[in-house]
């Protein structure tokens, strides 16, 4: 990881000055950190960035840290254009690792009491911040949903979804995961229009789990909302979610050999954690719906007449980490009843995946954050 760059210094002067507003810049605690991974998105980058900057809230309150995933494009030249511009964007240069090891560097790297993460491709309303951080506050909130909007590709809207009917309340996470879905059309698997609380993060260790490249987020904010005993939902407009094509919640990943090996990785992480760690009842029955999610998830991409060798190496990757059998308590009624298909045989659940493209919308275009 490099440090965060600046403007280029003239003379020994000014170095020794940047050094002494970097070290202030970097101790001081700021209100809020957002993280911006960044890979391919030098059309889109900027308009994100002036989004974050227009805001109500002092520039010095937030630092905005920007991880540029070893991107071939010129998204780093833009950002070091706006740093001249702005003093509160942190620029972190690092090999193409993924947007997972991208933001686990910028959770290490953040300073603020609250963590929010936006994708360098959406934006987010204008003089927005002070209100999103005086709920958190007000509630001692360790996750906070906010409000977002799906656009569709031409600028439209798709959705909106601000929770009204949530708000002024307090939730255990495993009570928040189940609201946030609401009618069940879109997916709370997303770590973007949520508001963190740092301490909370790094206290638990809560970072993305390495490998999963698709759908990543849903492993995540599983463990969070595990552990979580104070989340709220804040019913005001604040995130603007986009549609780009290319993003890789629009490709062809997800039957991708990678994608299936992620899947089984994020299934036995989950049951590993609700094994390890100290949960309440509740708390472990909780986790079952999740780790089902992800049984099925590979499953499903593991599938086609052309890859039946993959579907019988991930049933027997799943039966090494004991989940050839999954534990359906606390699940809604439909992963119930897919579970209890798996259960009774992975090969009749994959039968009734691939005949039944309802299923294929719920695994693939709803769980995917941009394609809900």
């Amino acid at each position: 990881m490099s440090m965060p760059e600046k403007v280029p210094y003239r003379n020994p002067g000014d170095f020794t000055k940047y050094l002494n507003l970097a070290l202030t810049y970097r101790i001081q605690m700021k209100r809020l950190s957002v993280i911006i991974p960044m890979f391919n998105v030098e059309p889109y980058v900027e308009k994100c960035l002036r989004s974050l900057e227009a805001q109500d809230i002092p520039g010095n309150d937030f630092e905005i840290i920007c991880i540029n995933d070893g991107s071939p494009d010129n998204s780093r030249g833009v950002v070091i254009r706006l740093q001249k511009e702005f003093d509160n964007i942190v620029l972190i240069d690092q090999e193409n690792q993924g947007v997972s090891r991208a933001r686990n560097n910028g959770i290490n790297a953040a300073s603020g009491k609250y963590l929010l993460f936006i994708d360098p491709d959406d934006f987010v309303d204008r003089d927005s911040f002070a209100g999103i951080l005086k709920t958190s506050d007000d509630n001692e909130a360790q996750v906070s949903f906010l409000g977002f909007t799906f656009l569709n590709e031409d600028g439209t809207v798709r959705e909106r979804i601000l929770n009204e009917n949530l708000a002024s309340k307090i939730y255990p996470g495993n009570q928040a995961y189940f609201l946030a879905r609401g009618d069940g059309n879109t997916d709370p698997d997303r770590m973007c229009a949520v508001l963190y609380s740092t301490d909370f993060l790094k206290k638990n260790k809560l970072f993305y789990l390495a490998d999963v490249p698709y759908l990543e987020d849903g492993e995540l904010i599983a463990r969070i909302l595990g552990l979580a005993e104070r989340c709220v939902f804040d019913c005001h407009s604040f995130y603007q979610r986009t549609t780009r094509p290319g993003s890789a919640t629009n490709s062809g990943l997800f039957h991708s050999e990678k994608a299936t090996k992620g899947f089984v990785k994020a299934a036995g992480n989950l049951k590993k954690f609700q094994t390890e760690q100290d949960l309440n009842e509740m708390q472990i029955e909780f986790f079952n719906q999740p780790i089902v999610k992800f049984v099925l998830l590979a499953i499903n991409s593991s599938m086609g007449w052309s890859s039946v060798r993959k579907f019988i190496v991930t049933v027997r990757a799943l039966r090494k980490l004991t989940l050839r059998k999954v534990k359906l308590q606390g699940c809604n009624w439909e992963y119930r009843f897919y579970g209890s298909i798996y259960n009774f045989s992975p090969y009749v659940v994959a039968m009734a995946l691939f005949i039944y493209p309802r299923i294929n919308r719920i695994y693939v275009t709803r769980l995917s954050g941009k394609g809900a």
